[in-house]
């Protein structure tokens, strides 16, 4: 029992002796003695200055700890601040370090600000902290594994807080801009084997891309400190907030990270459920069931995804298929991506599907997709026969990093062959170039259905004096802003096309467009009969348009018939137009027109009025027995053998004092006007009747 009684008073004198140092140290040292030898040692390292503004306090008990506030470090090569902290406190357990354990109860950093920078170069405001060890500390011979595992002492940290943190990200190469704040994290225990929690929280904005999203994540983790290795668990992250491009935006993703290893750069995905909505418009779900990636290979099983976009009258669904991913090194392939679609809007419906090999190439920065080939089919009321079908199939070439994109595609029709090459170069401000030719090529098989109730206006006669939706649809002002950054050279070749009922033969047409001028020349065809020349070009700054064409022995009636549903014109010739104009609406182009146009045609007739039969009947009346068998013959045309007339074109107001017509049995002489912009014509003529051969009507 003496020697019980002994051990404890020496315990207890121990313990006395310890307190005492422990309260002479406490009182005595001055930890802010050190700053000027840490700010030294931080210039040394990093050659960044280290500003303390807060004194350094101690705790002893029930653990060592430290707190101080104002901490700050400077920018490379800079005074200004790249980070700073309002607060910082370590706690660690005594107890552990005696074998060497460092157990750190909690560290809390609060109030972080700081400014991420990629320059233009590619460096960043941070490479020179993420150098490693200084050179003198690499020199000597790695240790190896057991002799570190005998000097490091063992992490063990009760939890991690970092409290409304602000980080800002620059990235100078493509101008994006971000900025997280209100960052809030909260870790359970983190040491090797334990499992723990995690739970993350941050505010993101940006200006460019423009987004303001609240982000959140939690999961469950377990971590092999040496190894940089381990798992996540139960993992979900959420978004929610606007993002420019669609708008009201939601995310959600949940699954499991198997495994990580970050020194061998390897992850296993498995359980991957992902999810987007942007209201009412944008659906999109996707599925991995198990994704492996490593620097040397990947792998996975199939991977499947829906999205769905609905807007006004249109909506689209698209399942998309990946088949397993192979991938070696920094090649990934899909043996086959394919996709099914749906297409509908107003009375128009599309099916469809798609599929190709996918070669992805990171070195190149590449995405190949040499085998393209899909189907779809086309149904409404309004197209042909009420059901067309199409065959596609070709390849495409894209490298992201050279912002290039090329490509062929063929298309097969129900009543030709199109075929298109194609090539972009600058994503932000394309430059398109393509070449397009087909045998035979029906466009307006393929074009959607037209708003039939902004064409009612056009059959339904003139508008009211008031205005009214007529009058605002017709004023409506003409946005050419599309074309300002438009670049495009290409060329249109088809050995048969219709394009609003226009019938057209080896047709070659060449357009070019830059800095808001877009020209097509020449351009070619026959048509009718006959052939067409001519160019037309179109100025985004001034509104303007300018044409000029030429038709030679064209057939009229029939282009008349195709082009405005009219019957009111025969014959073959020659018809010129030489025009331009400028203006913000249509009525203004109308009012802004100049230049020349004229019309020369041979053998055949004017419908709908018959001028020799009208001078008949006066004939008739004044009781003439010949003119009396000549009305019996007449009908609803004058025929001619020679027509023609030129216009002078100023401000709207077409003038003609040349108009001719001439056939065996009538002349007709003429002059008049036509106000363009008013669709109201004022002609005067004089017919004089000459000898009327056998068998003609007029």
């Amino acid at each position: 029992m003496k020697i019980l009684k002994w051990i404890g008073w020496a315990l207890l004198a121990l313990l006395v002796v310890l307190v005492a140092i422990v309260a002479y140290v406490a009182a005595t040292f001055d930890p802010n003695s050190y700053k000027p030898q840490l700010i030294q040692m931080v210039k040394e390292r990093t050659g960044r200055t280290l500003t303390v503004d807060g004194d350094i306090e101690l705790r002893f008990f029930p653990k060592i700890g430290a707190a101080v506030e104002g901490l700050a470090l400077s920018a490379p090569n800079s005074d200004a601040n790249f980070a700073r902290i309002e607060e910082a406190r370590v706690a660690l357990a005594l107890l552990p370090l005696l074998s060497k354990q460092i157990i750190v109860d909690e560290v809390t950093l609060t109030g972080l600000q700081a400014d991420l920078v990629k320059y233009r170069d590619g460096r960043t405001n941070f490479d020179d902290l993420l150098g490693g060890e200084p050179e003198a500390e690499k020199k000597p011979a790695p240790k190896s594994d057991s002799e570190k595992a005998a000097q490091l002492p063992a992490i063990d940290i009760g939890g991690i807080a970092l409290q409304n943190a602000n980080v800002s990200w620059t990235d100078e190469t493509n101008g994006t801009r971000l900025r997280a704040s209100n960052i809030n994290l909260m870790t359970g225990r983190i040491a090797s084997g334990v499992p723990g929690k995690l739970d993350f929280s941050a505010h993101v904005a940006g200006e460019q891309p423009k987004l303001a999203l609240q982000l959140a994540l939690q999961a469950g983790y377990r971590f092999d400190l040496d190894k940089r290795a381990g798992q996540l668990s139960n993992l979900e992250f959420k978004a929610q907030g606007d993002a420019e491009a669609v708008g009201p935006l939601q995310l959600h993703v949940k699954g499991d990270i198997a495994g990580f290893d970050a020194a061998a750069q390897r992850i296993d995905l498995s359980g991957i459920e992902a999810s987007a909505q942007s209201g009412k418009m944008l659906d999109a779900q996707f599925s991995i069931t198990k994704l492996y990636i490593s620097p040397e290979r990947a792998e996975s099983k199939p991977i499947s995804g829906r999205l769905k976009y609905a807007q006004a009258d249109r909506a689209v669904t698209a399942d998309v298929r990946l088949s397993p991913v192979q991938a070696e090194g920094n090649v990934i392939r899909f043996e086959q991506a394919a996709t099914d679609l749906q297409y509908k809007q107003s009375e128009l419906a599309v099916e469809g599907k798609l599929a190709t090999p996918v070669v992805i190439d990171l070195d190149e920065k590449l995405l190949s997709l040499a085998r393209l080939a899909g189907e779809f089919s086309f149904a409404g009321p309004k197209v042909p026969n009420k059901r067309a079908q199409l065959a596609l199939e070709g390849g495409q070439q894209l490298a992201w990093a050279k912002q290039t994109a090329q490509g062929e595609l063929r298309a097969k029709l129900e009543d030709g062959t199109v075929n298109l090459k194609y090539a972009v170069r600058g994503f932000d401000a394309p430059a398109i170039e393509f070449d397009l030719a087909a045998d035979r090529l029906n466009v307006d098989r393929y074009l959607p259905p037209g708003d039939e109730a902004q064409a009612a206006p056009a059959k339904g006669g003139a508008p009211s004096a008031g205005g009214g939706k007529a009058d605002e649809a017709k004023e409506a002002p003409i946005d050419l802003a599309w074309l300002k950054p438009l670049k495009l050279r290409g060329s249109v070749k088809a050995d048969a096309l219709i394009v609003s009922k226009i019938q057209a033969q080896n047709v070659d047409i060449r357009v070019q467009a830059d800095n808001g001028q877009l020209d097509v020349s020449p351009m070619r065809a026959n048509l009718y009969g006959g052939s067409l020349a001519g160019k037309a070009s179109v100025n985004a700054h001034r509104n303007a348009f300018a044409v000029q064409q030429r038709l030679t022995g064209v057939n009229i009636g029939p282009l008349l018939r195709d082009v405005a549903d009219k019957d009111l014109l025969e014959g073959r010739g020659n018809v010129e137009l030489d025009v331009r104009t400028a203006g913000a609406t249509p009525d203004a182009l109308k009012r802004a027109l100049d230049g020349t146009a004229s019309l020369v045609l041979k053998d055949g007739a004017v419908k709908g009025f018959n001028l020799a039969e009208a001078l008949r009947k006066v004939k008739a009346t004044l009781g003439s027995e010949s003119a009396k068998e000549e009305l019996a013959r007449g009908g609803e045309q004058t025929d001619f053998s020679d027509l023609s007339a030129s216009f002078r074109i100023d401000k709207g107001v077409a003038r003609n004092d040349d108009l001719l017509l001439r056939s065996p049995f009538l002349r007709v002489q003429g002059a008049g006007t036509l106000d363009i912009p008013a669709s109201t014509p004022d002609t005067r003529g004089k017919a004089r009747r000459g000898k009327n051969p056998p068998g003609k009507g007029g």
